[in-house]
This record gives structure tokens, C-alpha cells and sequence, in this order.
């Protein structure tokens, strides 16, 4: 295995997935693994730029994404953006949207696909 996708499709909160999600990746990375991310449905949440997660009493998880670069890549599918009415200018500066082709060639191109 050399590369691996990870699809997370659960709110970052009131859920482990997007952090159990985030530290398979950084996992990956830390073993030399081409491993990027993706966010589709309630998971587009995790891309928003200044999360402040004090109140729910969990850990934020912005800071965790920014131990993803350089090597790895967060990736947020754009229907589930519009969904939600979510905007480009509500995320994170270093998240990536992609369209179905995108998210499909990005599927195939990877070894091993987690759905988190």
C-alpha cells in the first residue's frame, strides 16, 4: 500500500470521525503514504476557517488539519458544499474544492480508499 484516500463524512463534532479521520492521515504521512483527505456531506463542516469549538468541549479541529501540510492534501466536495451553503470564502485557505470528475479520478488513483 502507497497510497491511501480517506473519505469523512461525519460533522467534526458530537462525532470521533473527523478526528479519528485526520489522525489516520497524519499516521499515514508520518509512514511515508501519499494520503490525502476528502470531506463530503456533514464532514465539509471540518474545512470552515475559524472553528471555535470552546463551548462543545472537544478539541478543534483546524490545528489538526495544519499538521497535514505540506505533504498531505484536504479536499472538500463541492455539492455538499452548496448542500450546505457553505462559500469558498468560509474555508480554510489551504482546503481544495473538487467536482464529481475530480473526486473520481482522485478515488482511482489511490491504492486504498477508508471511508471514515
Amino acid at each position: 500500500m502507497n497510497s491511501v484516500l480517506i473519505i469523512i463524512n461525519k460533522a467534526p463534532y458530537g462525532y470521533e470521525d473527523a478526528f479519528s479521520g485526520f489522525f489516520v492521515e497524519i499516521a499515514c504521512l508520518n509512514r511515508q503514504l501519499v494520503a490525502d483527505v476528502v470531506l463530503i456531506e456533514d464532514g465539509v463542516y471540518a474545512a470552515i476557517d475559524n472553528q471555535n469549538s470552546e463551548g462543545l468541549k472537544f478539541p478543534g479541529v483546524g490545528e489538526l488539519t495544519y499538521l497535514i501540510f505540506p505533504e498531505g492534501n484536504i479536499f472538500v466536495y463541492n455539492n455538499s458544499l452548496k448542500e450546505r451553503g457553505i462559500h469558498k470564502e468560509d474555508l480554510m485557505e489551504t482546503i481544495e474544492i473538487i467536482d464529481d470528475n475530480e473526486l473520481y479520478e482522485l478515488s482511482k488513483s489511490k491504492e486504498v480508499v477508508i471511508k471514515i
